[in-house]
């Protein structure tokens, strides 16, 4: 008897949404930008990596066509890597179009990633970015509140609240047929647009575990669809008129998806403030110069470094005795390697800083579920700034492969006149190609406990006030 009942109300609300001719407008509506933003997506998002990827070829060839030089001098005059395009930017672009793609690698240096695509937009192109993730954000909730802020106040006004009261349907079973009724209007929608999503990432098949990070997605925006649809029978049944609850939910949604998160992000840029890339290398600049903060002066750290690497190779006191060329290539590694000691040093405080800011950002971001899905959804895309950093840190781990494979060069094959020596483009040719390998799934949930955890709470939150509500829902 209770699941003909639940069974009949989901039929009968379902019947009542999709006969409102508001519910098709507004429905066919998301659904049309949701595959305008797909297409556009999709057809951004082959153009970049088929950009990037001829790019990076022309960069390798280039290195390999140049001319006969010293190999120092070639690994000072460097090379070019760029970021490959992940299989789910068309999903959700993240922080892509602000940040850089390349960067230069070169001897002596670590460089800042450019060439980010908002640099050469106009500032209208910058404004209201179409993107499928943002129609999931920030559109698919109004439909929700669209769809449920009449869920109870409309059956009190039409006096078939109390008819279904009389007739003894209970609260919980009547509850039970308008989230089913409301969830199937909202699946009619969205679940044709996800298979169509999750196929195109298993067919784009590049990188970044595309199926089960989108199958991620799919769980995750279910997550936060369902906390709005919770909270439309909530205020439904709290609220005395459908207008007010209309008002209510509306006046929530401004203020989670249009206020908070500026306010997140301004809060915790001040809160923990993190310098700019160009204090960074100043700060590299200083130290390479002069010596790491606390640490011994430059030269004096050089020289232990050298010392320590002919002890490796039992040199250690012999060095009148060695092979010019193979001290010469010494001394430029352990030049290398304190160079290294000082970039790690101040990019790690400047990943710490970072860090501390996003922590404040996230547990911020709890107190509006738009927050925590913004973050959620950017990291399973694998477009946020921590894969931005991890592609950023496997750029530099070749870069010191690069270099040292052509110091190694020096030492092998210079002889006595370490600066005379040339090589070509056989030498050229064995420089180690770069192969970046994205982060698994679990690496990117590991940096998300609390955007997930809110998420999660918010929905229990949601789901338990929709619950009380509803049994407690007011017939006249």
């Amino acid at each position: 008897m209770t699941e003909g009942a639940l069974g009949q109300i989901a039929k009968k609300e379902l019947r009542e949404i999709t006969r409102d001719g508001r519910f098709t407008i507004v429905a066919a509506a998301t659904l049309l930008l949701l595959v305008a933003a797909l297409a556009f997506g999709l057809r951004q998002s082959a153009a970049v990596r088929a950009e990037r990827a001829a790019a990076q070829a022309s960069a390798d060839e280039h290195f390999r066509e140049q001319d006969d030089k010293n190999p120092h001098v070639a690994a000072h005059y460097g090379t070019y890597v760029f970021k490959p395009s992940g299989a789910l930017t068309f999903v959700d672009p993240g922080v892509e179009p602000f940040v850089g793609s390349s960067v230069k690698l070169e001897a002596h240096r670590r460089n800042a990633l450019e060439g980010a695509r908002a640099q050469d937009s106009t500032s209208i192109a910058r404004v209201g970015r179409l993107s499928v993730a943002a129609v999931l954000q920030l559109l698919v909730p109004l439909l929700v509140i669209g769809l449920g802020f009449s869920a109870w106040t409309s059956e009190r006004e039409r006096g078939t609240l109390r008819m279904l009261a009389a007739s003894g349907v209970r609260p919980g079973v009547l509850f039970g047929g308008k989230v089913l009724g409301l969830a199937a209007a909202l699946a009619g929608v969205l679940v044709p647009a996800a298979l169509v999503i999750v196929g195109a990432a298993m067919l784009g098949g590049v990188g970044h575990a595309p199926a089960p990070r989108a199958l991620s997605i799919a769980a995750a925006y279910a997550a936060y669809f369902g906390v709005f649809v919770a909270l439309a029978l909530g205020v439904s049944a709290r609220s005395r008129s459908s207008r007010g609850a209309l008002v209510a939910l509306l006046g929530l949604w401004v203020v989670w998806s249009l206020a908070m998160p500026r306010a997140v992000l301004d809060v915790a840029a001040l809160a923990s403030p993190v310098p700019g890339s160009s204090e960074v290398q100043r700060a590299v600049a200083h130290s390479l110069e002069r010596g790491l903060p606390g640490g011994a002066p430059r030269e004096a750290r050089v020289e232990a470094i050298t010392e320590a690497m002919l002890e490796e190779q039992g040199f250690a006191g012999a060095e009148t005795l060695m092979d010019p060329a193979l001290l010469g290539a010494v001394e430029l590694q352990a030049e290398a390697r304190y160079e290294s000691e000082v970039i790690d040093f101040h990019f790690a405080e400047w990943e710490r800083q970072k860090a501390r800011q996003e922590r404040v950002a996230a547990w911020l971001g709890a107190l509006a579920p738009p927050v925590a899905m913004r973050s959620l959804s950017s990291a399973l895309a694998g477009t946020d700034e921590a894969h931005h950093r991890h592609f950023a840190d496997a750029a530099e781990a070749h870069r010191r492969a690069f270099v040292d494979m052509l110091n190694r060069e020096i030492a092998e094959h210079a002889g006595e006149d370490v600066w005379a020596y040339r090589a070509g483009r056989e030498t050229w040719a064995r420089a180690p190609a770069f192969r970046y390998e994205p982060p698994p799934l679990g690496w990117a949930l590991s940096s998300q406990g609390v955007n997930a955890g809110s998420l999660l709470l918010w929905l229990v939150f949601a789901s338990a006030f929709a619950w009380w509500s509803g049994k407690r829902v007011r017939v006249v």
